[in-house]
């Protein structure tokens, strides 16, 4: 009985802890001018969050769920995503070159894209979206090296004052997510290029606070299905953090 109260009560310490992690998180960043102990309290929360996320999108309902994602789930998620992550910004945090700092943010792009990448079935693919250009001729592409996941190269450039390019430059300008679960039912203007892909989602690659922001992290399926509203939030919040590294410049 003893071990079955220790799996629950560690599965529920661990999610209550990180919640409230997430919410210290929230609130000191307010008291931090913009510098790399702010970006780390802000990353520190978001990490905390996305945790808690990934365990209520993977059903965690009972003592024996609690207990086995605790042990097997928590630590290949550890492991394989949080902790590169972690490492990787505590690193930019603290570089004390700009040429030093350059180099771990391109590290960070990558660590980020691959964890999005984690989140759906093996022929699903993650982007990272760079956004050039001045206002009214912006436009957004993903740039050799810039992705992972199955073998297709993105090669679709999303051109402000296109119909595909102004949703999302606009999601990206409002700071707000994008999901798509079925093009096949989007209107003809929204249609991919190729059908490359069903269904996507996008994040602004951007803090959560007040930033310019640096593109849109994105995943895609050729499966319809692959991806659910349960994923959303883990890729606004892998925007988020990315967001967060890249902009220290301290």
């Amino acid at each position: 009985m003893a071990t079955r109260w220790w799996g629950l009560g560690r599965g529920t310490a661990v999610a209550g802890a990180l919640n409230v992690l997430a919410y210290i998180a929230a609130a000191l960043a307010g008291l931090y001018e913009w510098g790399w102990v702010f970006w780390l309290i802000v990353g520190g929360g978001a990490l905390a969050t996305l945790t808690v996320i990934f365990l209520a999108a993977r059903g965690v309902k009972t003592e024996k769920q609690t207990a086995l994602l605790a042990g097997q789930e928590q630590r290949r998620m550890l492991q394989e995503m949080l902790v590169p992550i972690m490492e990787v910004f505590g690193e930019i945090a603290i570089a004390t070159t700009a040429q030093r700092r350059r180099s771990l943010q391109g590290d960070m792009k990558q660590v980020v894209i691959r964890a999005a990448r984690s989140i759906g079935p093996p022929h699903t693919r993650a982007c990272l979206l760079d956004v050039t250009g001045n206002s009214g001729n912006r436009e957004l592409t993903c740039q050799a090296g810039m992705w992972a996941g199955r073998q297709e190269t993105p090669r679709t450039t999303f051109k402000e004052g296109t119909p595909r390019g102004d949703r999302l430059l606009r999601s990206m300008d409002k700071r707000e997510p994008l999901f798509v679960p079925d093009l096949l039912s989007e209107p003809p203007e929204y249609q991919p290029d190729t059908q490359t892909y069903k269904t996507f989602i996008a994040a602004p690659i951007a803090p959560a606070i007040n930033h310019d922001a640096f593109g849109m992290l994105t995943i895609d399926s050729p499966v319809k299905g692959d991806l659910t509203d349960h994923d959303i939030k883990i890729i606004e919040i892998l925007g988020q953090l990315l967001g967060s590294a890249l902009a220290i410049k301290r």
